[in-house]
């Protein structure tokens, strides 16, 4: 209601019938964000090229209301609106969006906007030392989940290397392809006997070839782990050994499901 007094606009919270009271953080956060897209939509924004700041809007949400406030950004301030000429326009001309929940990131990925000129920043902060903006990194950035970085780095390491690469992919590559394993195969083959259900699951995607898949056992074993092979870390890793066991997972995944294939590479940029 219109509080003339103070020359400003109150409102009351209601639960069904009750005013509400009490209201968690979430609550409070829920209802200044709505309060805020209502009034950015209220005012006379036309000729004005908005710059708008929103500060992580899902705070202390649960996971329910993601998508939710998601789609309220979407609809109410990023789609584009069609003229009366056909042509479209958009309400703001930038936008800065933070959070701290990786499932808002990957729907902020998808908003609509002017040009869709799109970076990313993470804000680091190390001890005491003041906070420092600097560029996101390409896992989080590029990747809409970790399981399309576990692909490309196993792609990575079945490529030949060039004078000057990074090997960094190289030394990880035991933890992703046992990571990617776990992932990939669990939702291929959900059933398991129970006493070795990781190692049957490879054993089972390397039908035919026993051999690859027993390798691909010890490697993803192996290689991320110490514990029991201290002397194996003070030792170079065999590229070799890991480029070809790489490229055979990848035509193991081509052969099995190529539409699939298909889809991890190009959500890796990688043309097949």
């Amino acid at each position: 209601m219109d509080d003339v007094a103070s020359a400003g606009v109150r409102f009351q919270i209601m639960r069904g019938n009750q005013p509400a009271f009490n209201l968690s953080e979430g609550e409070g956060s829920l209802i200044a964000f709505c309060y805020f897209m209502a009034k950015l939509d209220s005012l006379d924004n036309s000729g004005k090229e908005l710059i708008v700041y929103i500060d992580d809007p899902i705070s202390s949400l649960d996971s329910n209301h993601v998508f939710f406030v998601y789609s309220v950004i979407e609809q109410l301030l990023c789609a584009p609106v069609r003229k009366a000429d056909g042509t479209e326009a958009y309400r703001y001309k930038q936008l800065f969006v933070s959070t701290h929940n990786l499932d808002f990131l990957k729907y902020l990925k998808r908003l609509s906007g002017p040009g869709k000129q799109v970076q990313h920043f993470i804000v680091e902060r190390h001890g005491d030392s003041p906070s420092r903006l600097s560029l996101m990194p390409d896992y989080l950035k590029k990747y809409v989940t970790e399981f399309n970085y576990l692909f490309h780095q196993i792609y990575r390491c079945s490529i030949q290397v060039q004078q000057g690469d990074n090997h960094d992919h190289f030394f990880s590559f035991g933890n992703n392809l046992r990571k990617f394993f776990e992932a990939y195969l669990y939702f291929k083959y959900p059933h398991g006997t129970g006493r070795d259900t990781a190692t049957e699951r490879v054993m089972r995607f390397f039908a035919g070839d026993e051999m690859a898949g027993k390798i691909a056992t010890r490697l993803s074993n192996e290689l991320s782990h110490l514990e029991e092979s201290l002397d194996r870390g003070m030792s170079p890793i065999d590229i070799p050994e890991i480029q070809k066991i790489a490229a055979h997972v990848l035509e193991k995944i081509k052969a099995a499901d190529p539409d699939q294939y298909e889809s991890l590479m190009a959500s890796i940029g990688v043309p097949t």
